[in-house]
C-alpha cells in the first residue's frame, strides 16, 4: 500500500477536493505543517513513499527523515520555496504541478490588463461614492487590447495559454523564451524576440517565468527604460522577477503608463508598500493561480505523477537547482 505524506491544511478547499482523487488502497495522511510539531512531521514522513506539498515548506529535518520518499510533488507551479540544494543532496526528485494553474493565471493577466486599460478600480470607487465617471475614464485615456503588441516573457504552459486567450483580440504577439517554440509561432503567429526587442516593441509586457537566480530582478531600471511610455507591465509570476524599487520609480516618473501586479518581493505585501501610493497601478494579492477549477487538476496530476514514479516510470515536470 503506497503511503503519501500530504502537507496541507486538512480543512482547506484543496484538501477537500484532493480526497476525491486519492487512488484506491493508498494511505494518504494530510497534515498542516504550520500546526503540527516538527516530530509529528518527521514521524509522518519517515516511512512515506512520496510527499505532496501545497502551501507549506517542510523543514530540513523533515526532509532528511524522508528516507523512502521517491517524489517530492508540489501542488503549485512555483518551486522557489523548495530547498533545491538539499533535495538534490538527498537525491529526492522534485516535481511541480505546472500547467494545472495556467488558465487561471492567464485569465488574471487579462483581468489586470482590462482593469488598467478601463480604470475599473477607480471607476468602481467613483460610482459607489456618487461621483459617476472619473475624469480619467472619459475615453482619451481608456484603451482596448484589440490590435496591441503583446510581449510574453516565458512561453511555457501559462505563456502559451495567454497566446490562446489573446487570439480573439487580434494582437501581435512577441515572445521571449530560453527555447524556440515553432508550434506556437505557427498556431498563434507568435514571433520570437530578444528580451530587449520585446520590451521596446510591446504595448503590453507580461511576465511568466519561474523565480531562479537568472530571473531575479531580470526586469530592472535598464529594462523598464526600454519600454514605451504608453506600455504597461503585468506580473503574475513571482515578485522578485521584477525589481520593485525600479518599478516604483518608473511608474512615478511615468516612464511607463501603468502596471498590474499580483506578486510582490515580500509577501504578504505591507500596507505601506510604495506601489500602493501610485495611481497608475492595479494590484491583487498572489491570487492568479488558485481557482475552483484548478484544484481538481492539481490533485489529479499530483497523484497521477506519484503513481508514475511508483510504477517505475519517469515523473512529469521534474525541476532541478539552478
Amino acid at each position: 500500500m503506497p503511503k503519501v505524506a500530504y502537507f496541507i491544511p486538512p480543512e482547506s478547499p484543496m484538501a477537500t477536493i484532493s480526497r476525491e482523487f486519492i487512488p484506491a488502497g493508498w494511505d494518504v495522511t494530510m497534515m498542516d505543517a504550520s500546526v503540527a510539531t516538527e516530530q509529528e512531521q518527521i514521524d509522518l514522513i519517515s516511512d512515506a513513499d512520496a510527499m505532496i506539498v501545497f502551501g507549506a515548506k517542510p523543514k530540513e529535518s523533515v526532509l532528511r527523515a524522508a528516507k523512502n520518499v521517491r517524489l517530492y510533488q508540489l501542488g503549485s507551479a512555483g518551486y522557489d520555496g523548495v530547498d533545491m540544494q538539499l533535495t538534490g543532496e538527498l537525491g529526492m526528485p522534485v516535481a511541480t504541478a505546472s500547467g494545472t494553474n495556467a488558465e487561471g493565471v492567464a485569465e488574471q493577466f487579462i483581468a489586470l490588463t482590462l482593469a488598467l486599460y478601463r480604470h475599473l478600480t477607480w471607476v468602481d470607487v467613483s460610482v459607489r461614492e456618487g461621483g459617476w465617471i472619473p475624469e480619467r475614464a472619459r475615453g482619451m485615456e481608456t484603451f482596448e487590447i484589440l490590435g496591441k503588441t503583446v510581449g510574453i516573457v516565458g512561453a511555457g504552459y501559462i505563456g502559451s495559454t495567454v497566446m490562446r486567450l489573446l487570439s480573439g483580440f487580434n494582437c501581435n504577439i512577441l515572445y521571449h523564451d530560453v527555447l524556440a517554440k515553432p508550434e506556437l509561432e505557427q498556431k498563434y503567429g507568435a514571433k520570437p524576440a530578444s528580451l530587449d526587442e520585446l520590451l521596446s516593441e510591446s504595448d503590453i509586457v507580461t511576465v511568466h517565468v519561474p523565480l531562479l537566480d537568472s530571473t531575479r530582478h531580470f526586469i530592472s531600471t535598464r529594462e523598464l527604460a526600454l519600454m514605451k511610455e504608453s506600455a504597461i507591465l503585468i506580473n503574475t509570476s513571482r515578485g522578485p522577477t521584477v525589481d520593485q524599487a525600479a518599478l516604483v520609480e518608473a511608474l512615478k516618473a511615468r516612464k511607463i503608463w501603468g502596471a498590474g501586479i499580483d506578486v510582490f518581493e515580500t509577501e504578504p505585501a505591507a500596507a505601506d508598500n510604495p506601489l500602493f501610493a501610485l495611481d497608475n497601478i492595479v494590484v491583487s494579492g498572489h491570487v492568479a493561480g488558485p481557482t475552483r477549477e484548478s484544484f481538481p487538476r492539481r490533485a489529479e496530476f499530483a497523484f497521477a505523477n506519484i503513481k508514475r514514479v511508483l510504477e517505475g516510470e519517469g515523473a512529469i515536470n521534474i525541476v532541478t537547482a539552478t
